[in-house]
């Protein structure tokens, strides 16, 4: 599941991962994977709605 979230947030949001001992990759410098409790793979990206890396999708 990949979540938008807003540019300027991304950076505290990783770094409350971080800070909670959760396990997470960055990718892309927008892009940061963790896995919730149940093992399910989560993706904050901080690309506008619609858009991944600058491209539009939708």
């Amino acid at each position: 599941m990949a979540i938008s979230v807003d540019p300027a947030r991304w950076d505290e949001l990783v770094a409350r991962l971080a800070e909670a001992g959760v396990e997470h990759a960055v990718h892309s410098g927008v892009s940061v994977y963790f896995t919730d409790p149940d093992g399910a793979r989560i993706e904050l990206i901080a690309d506008p709605l619609g858009e991944m890396y600058g491209t539009k999708v939708l």
